[in-house]
């Protein structure tokens, strides 16, 4: 089986108890998996009965099914409060939409739409004890 490399980068950082991941795409599943890997060191960081996630996606910011379905199965095993999307810097804000509105209702997650990261902070903030 061919090994390709990870297509996307990502720079994670944490503000509070707000988990902020800023990933350009393309993604293939060689790049979720270094994501999943970044994502689990960064919950080791907050409190992680009490956390939500701001994901800001930039470029051409889209993935295959079956990358979606491997992030679904993921994410499931998280403890997030609730994510916050800001769309305004993917190059395809619709179909970027779509995906996470499809992995994020996959799993069950309480997720938000925004084009400004200050207010997708404050709706964040809400969703913390």
């Amino acid at each position: 089986m061919n090994k390709f490399s990870a297509h996307g980068k990502t720079h994670i950082c944490i503000e509070g108890n707000i988990i902020i991941i800023e990933c350009v795409g393309p993604w293939n599943i060689e790049y979720f998996k270094e994501l999943h890997s970044e994502i689990i060191e960064a919950v080791q960081k907050v409190d992680r009965d009490n956390y939500a996630i701001l994901l800001i996606p930039r470029g051409e910011a889209i993935c295959t099914h079956e990358t979606i379905d491997f992030h679904i199965d993921f994410i499931r095993q998280g403890n997030n409060k609730a994510v916050a999307v800001n769309l305004s810097q993917s190059e395809v804000p619709n179909t970027t939409e779509s995906i996470c509105r499809t992995a994020y209702q996959g799993a069950g997650l309480t997720f938000k739409f925004f084009d400004c990261n200050e207010q997708a902070k404050t709706w964040l903030m809400t969703k913390l004890n």
